[in-house]
């Protein structure tokens, strides 16, 4: 292990060497991925430092996604992120976790009919004043918060998903086992954002914590579009991988001339 303490006479700044020695004790172990790290009073006490100093030097491995902040919780290791989400493979959140041998759990937050927002209905083809089901969840991984996603799902194909048990188990393989759903390509928009009061509560992160929004419509089998939705993924849990087949432009619903990247 590297020198563990703060040398007074050092030129750096307090708070810098207390993240490359903090830095450092990660490398070595001394905290698995998901551990709770020492409180700032008591890295404070520990390596005579103010509090100030702590919070810049965590502050730091925060940007460098080698741990993250629990809203009253406390500073947590990050999990590596080095297998990311494959999205030319389209998966379920739950098959997705299932098959890297994650546990999964569910909070359901809202369930219910609903009339399908302006923006979303011809996404799903539908008309104005349609009635969708409209889901909100937050997805746990091996017990942390992971991921919030908000789905609204066409009621005049899936209306029986109102009064359906989602706490556990898979929503594709409930779409597909009741109603013959077979996923078979989707688009999806990423964006960069900051993590809301509210947000961060649900998720137990700060406020101003990177979030990825990831917001997609999927077509079924016959090219039907059968579910819009928003995800909100914690910035230090997730990453994704995309796979860019330009014969395939065209396929869904708003692609096409004009929708090409920059």
């Amino acid at each position: 292990m590297a020198d563990d303490s703060i040398r007074r006479s050092d030129p750096l700044p307090f708070y810098v060497q207390l993240a490359t020695i903090l830095r450092d004790r990660i490398g070595d172990g001394d905290w698995e991925p998901g551990g709770l790290l020492p409180s700032e009073a008591e890295l404070g006490d520990r390596y005579g430092i103010s509090r100030t100093a702590v919070r810049q030097a965590l502050d730091q491995l925060v940007d460098e996604g080698l741990v993250h902040k629990e809203k009253g919780r406390g500073t947590f290791v990050s999990r590596p992120t080095s297998e990311p989400f494959r999205v030319q493979e389209l998966r379920g959140f739950f098959e997705e976790m299932h098959r890297r041998g994650e546990t999964v759990t569910t909070t359901v937050l809202r369930q219910e009919l609903t009339v399908l927002p302006p923006e979303i209905t011809p996404e799903l083809d539908a008309t104005m004043g349609a009635k969708a089901v409209v889901l909100e969840r937050i997805r746990h991984v091996d017990g942390v918060p992971f991921v919030k996603v908000r789905t609204h799902l066409p009621a005049d194909r899936f209306a029986d998903l109102v009064d359906t048990e989602l706490a556990e188990g898979t929503l594709y393989g409930l779409l597909h086992e009741r109603h013959d759903v077979q996923p078979s390509g989707g688009r999806y928009r990423f964006h960069a954002e900051v993590a809301d009061d509210a947000l961060a509560g649900e998720l137990g992160l700060c406020a101003g914590a990177p979030i990825l929004r990831v917001t997609a419509v999927n077509v079924d089998q016959h090219g039907d579009p059968f579910e819009h939705f928003v995800a909100w993924y914690r910035g230090d849990e997730a990453s994704f991988d995309v796979t860019i087949d330009r014969a395939a432009r065209g396929d869904v619903p708003g692609t096409g001339p004009g929708q090409d990247a920059p």
